[in-house]
């Protein structure tokens, strides 16, 4: 039996929920912890992105709460602690100590007289820079080992220069690097990073075998949120310095990149807290599991791990699930095993005032677990075991070689971490000569962690590689290093066996990454944020490269999508069009050459798109092309309302579908559908009755997403769906980016299909409001004359304000100018973007979002 309280469903019927808080007794909590004596401390946020009207605090403070006469209710209720600003999270350590992280600060505070108000407290660790950053991508989380060290998660503070320090003056910095989880004594001594590569790491938490588990949420284009395998040295993949997209030839999500390590489990939208399952009394198959909280699908997920190697994967079960009123956030257990958890209760990200603490529990405890403490002993695992023996035990060639050429990342990561060591060197340098190339990529991978040497005539050598992930791998040493002596070389890392666009696109970027430029602009940091420090290709370099006869042509052809500027090759793309044999090559043509709005360029288009000796493909794509030029003879395309080739007449009628009050027209749509057409298609005939009629067929309301889904079952068509969001009638690309083509006032959707299944896409573009992160949230700025700006990335200065628009960039206003400002409640993306589009474009625009292939 499921059982339901205020909307919240626990799907699990052994188990069953309790509310045991609510507004206004408690409004917007986030962090909690649970001491000893069972008593509960619950973060309240005041300070995260107050409306100008907040009639709550003007800080955040921490409750206590505590059932002193044992009827299961809380009866005493303090503050514990208050005059915090941006606090995240909570954490009780070994010692029994309370510690609050904020965006900026770790605190541990006292309560030394055991009144329950904490008179006194001690900062630990200080994010000395930048100023300024919003809260979620600052510090984030914070736990501890069994042996009372600290670990704390940094977000990517948005490419900015950070600085962090710890009690003792220890520091650790960055600029452009990812995400980290770092690791202090208790007393905030000796801080260092322990692990790299993550968006935002919104919590992390120990498993019983000493395994640290991170929660880490998705770049605006690469999902899908992870569950992530911390370990010494390890590296996840992201760096901000490559922008928010988290899509660049130097950026791993799932260990693609042979220095990164891959995810452990795929999560939900928004991951925000951990539980170890040991230390609550759940059924005894919830041993050795984990609970997660999916805050923007209003759900709470066990974790069923499974072991892989040196390390887990797993898949996820949802537990608890509610409404949109229901967001949960943070877990803490007492010791009768008992859960509680924050609730957000509202997808609004500002402070408003509502707020629920609820508590999980088994309805029967006969067949439960046992609670562990949370600082337990670590359990004796084989995998932990063998991991240390890697990474800290007696050096042995052969071991270490065997490692290498393992197909687990995290023995290949212990093996590279072991030739480190200095006496490995010698293992080390004879390994970049064996034949196996793992070994061969390991040692590459140590001497660019390490650094032994300058790296150069290492990174010289491995540029020539008989394997080509090696050369990749080459190519990113020598870009993120700055090997500038080596520019002349680069080149060589393409003349290997082993095409690939992927290398291709690595080798541009090693090229941008070595100009003197943007070197001096890093090394100075000259952006307050270092994704915005421009990377060039010197000029003229993509043209040289295409007419270099030396170079292999598939390297030339591939350089054609790369080309920034193709107006200024315009005459050279429409002579290789013309000359073309390859379709799939005049495809790629045909859609860098579309934006150069030109007679030249439209006769050319108009060539392919009405030759019936012509690929179908080619055709297609040469009249969607040719809706953008200016082409007077457009009646040419009434013909091919008949062609028996569905993407053809397809195309063609979405070509003529402004054009249908026309007479011709007009009367070539009529006939078809009266007559029925060549290829007798039932996208063809929506487009016509569009067109003609504005009749779309009837149509669930938008909140159905269910009916929806059934409405357009079926398969769509990838090629024809790339034709939808690029079109004019659709207008994805002016605020969405594909493949580095489009706007950026939205989301890149590059990779949005691995982020999101087909009900998540359809919800997006039906309800664009239901869901919008904070990065993209939209603002509005009116102005004293009655002149309104929307846009997002606001800037509030002391005498201007900057914001973000899809028609002119950055613009900034004088501040008195100005009458008011503040949130957009709903998506900058309009609703009923989908009355544009037949039900089949819809299809086919959901198949080109959900296909990850690269075209």
């Amino acid at each position: 039996m499921i059982h339901e309280i205020h909307g919240v469903r626990v799907l699990d019927a052994r188990l069953s929920l309790s509310l045991m808080l609510e507004d206004p007794e408690i409004v917007t909590p986030i962090g909690i912890a649970v001491d000893t004596e069972d008593r509960v401390y619950v973060l309240e946020s005041h300070t995260h992105l107050p409306p100008k009207d907040y009639a709550g605090p003007s800080f955040d403070r921490i409750k206590r709460f505590a059932d002193t006469n044992g009827d299961g209710q809380w009866n005493e209720v303090m503050v514990f602690a208050d005059s915090i600003i941006e606090g995240l999270n909570l954490a009780i350590s070994p010692a029994g100590e309370l510690h609050v992280i904020t965006s900026r600060e770790v605190w541990v505070l006292y309560d030394r007289d055991a009144d329950g108000i904490s008179e006194e407290r001690r900062l630990l660790v200080s994010l000395e820079k930048p100023e300024q950053v919003y809260a979620h991508a600052a510090m984030l989380s914070i736990t501890f080992d069994a042996s009372g060290q600290m670990y704390l998660g940094r977000g990517n503070t948005g490419s900015a220069h950070w600085v962090l320090a710890g009690s003792d003056g220890s520091r650790v910095s960055g600029y452009g690097d990812g995400g980290n989880i770092l690791r202090a004594d208790a007393d905030g001594s000796n801080l260092e990073i322990f692990s790299t590569g993550y968006w935002n790491p919104f919590d992390l938490k120990f498993d019983s075998y000493g395994r640290l588990l991170v929660a880490d949420n998705d770049p605006d284009s690469r999902g899908p949120n992870r569950l992530v395998h911390a370990v010494e040295g390890s590296d996840f993949g992201y760096k901000s310095l490559f922008g928010g997209s988290g899509i660049h030839p130097y950026l791993a999500w799932n260990g693609e990149l042979p220095e990164t390590l891959p995810y452990a489990v795929p999560l939900g939208e928004a991951p925000s807290g951990l539980m170890n399952t040991n230390l609550t009394t759940f059924p005894s198959d919830y041993r050795s599991q984990f609970l997660c909280s999916i805050w923007e699908e209003s759900r709470i997920v066990r974790i069923r791990f499974a072991e892989s190697g040196l390390s887990v994967t797993g898949d996820t079960e949802v537990v608890v699930e509610g409404g949109t009123d229901f967001r949960p956030v943070a877990f803490a257990a007492d010791s009768k095993g008992n859960v509680y958890f924050t609730d957000w209760v509202m997808r609004y990200y500002p402070n408003h005032g509502r707020g629920r603490v609820w508590k999980l529990s088994a309805i029967d405890s006969s067949h439960s677990l046992a609670p562990e403490t949370a600082y337990s002993p670590a359990h004796e695992h084989a995998s932990v075991t063998k991991w240390k023996a890697l990474r800290e035990g007696e050096v042995d060639a052969a071991v270490l070689k065997g490692a290498l050429q393992s197909k687990d990342a995290f023995e290949r990561h212990a093996a590279i971490l072991a030739l480190g060591k200095p006496e490995s060197q010698a293992i080390l340098l004879e390994a970049r000569y064996d034949p196996h190339p793992a070994v061969r990529m390991g040692a590459l991978l140590a001497l660019r962690r390490f650094r032994l040497d300058d790296g150069m005539e290492s990174a010289k050598n491995f540029l020539t590689d008989a394997d080509p992930e090696i050369r990749r791998a080459a190519l990113i040493w020598v870009g993120e290093q700055g090997f500038t002596p080596l520019s002349p070389h680069i080149r060589d890392a393409l003349s290997g066996p082993g095409f690939s666009v992927e290398l291709f696109e690595t080798y541009l970027e090693t090229v941008k990454m070595l100009q003197p430029d943007f070197i001096n602009a890093y090394q100075a940091k000259a952006k307050p944020n270092a994704k915005q420090l421009p990377r060039a290709l010197p000029r003229g370099f993509l043209s040289d490269f295409i007419s270099a006869t030396d170079i292999p042509g598939e390297w030339r052809s591939a350089a054609l999508t790369f080309l920034e500027n193709p107006s200024e090759h315009r005459d050279l793309l429409v002579r290789m069009l013309s000359e073309e044999e390859d379709f799939s090559r005049m495809v790629d043509l045909i859609r860098i050459i579309v934006p150069l709005s030109d007679p030249k360029v439209a006769d050319a288009l108009a060539a392919l798109a009405f030759n019936p000796e012509m690929h179908s493909e080619v055709r297609a794509e040469a009249l969607w092309a040719l809706a953008r030029q200016p082409y007077t003879e457009w009646q040419e395309a009434i013909a091919l309302l008949h062609s028996s080739e569905e993407a053809i007449a397809i195309e063609a009628a979405r070509f003529l579908r402004f054009r249908a009050n026309d007479p011709a027209v007009k009367q070539a749509m009529v006939s078809v559908l009266e007559d029925g057409s060549s290829c007798e298609s039932e996208g063809l005939r929506q487009q016509l009755m569009l067109a003609m009629y504005e009749d779309k067929g009837k149509r669930p309301a938008p909140i159905d997403i269910p009916a929806w889904l059934a409405l357009l079952e079926g398969s769509g068509d990838v090629s024809r769906g790339r034709r939808v969001f690029f079109s004019t009638v659709a207008s994805c690309a002016a605020c969405h980016a594909h493949a580095g083509i489009g706007g950026d006032l939205g989301p890149d959707l590059s990779h949005v299909g691995k982020s999101k299944d087909r009900r998540g896409l359809l919800s997006s573009l039906l309800l664009p409001s239901q869901e919008v992160s904070p990065e993209w949230q939209g603002w509005y700025i009116t102005m004293q004359d009655g002149k309104r700006y929307e846009g997002r990335q606001i800037d509030v200065g002391d005498n201007d304000i900057k914001l973000y628009t899809q028609q002119a960039g950055f613009i900034s206003v004088d501040k008195k100018d100005v009458k008011d400002y503040g949130l957009v409640e709903a998506s900058l993306m309009p609703e009923g973007l989908l009355d544009r589009l037949t039900d089949q474009e819809i299809m086919d625009l959901l198949a080109f979002l959900e296909n990850n292939k690269e075209e």
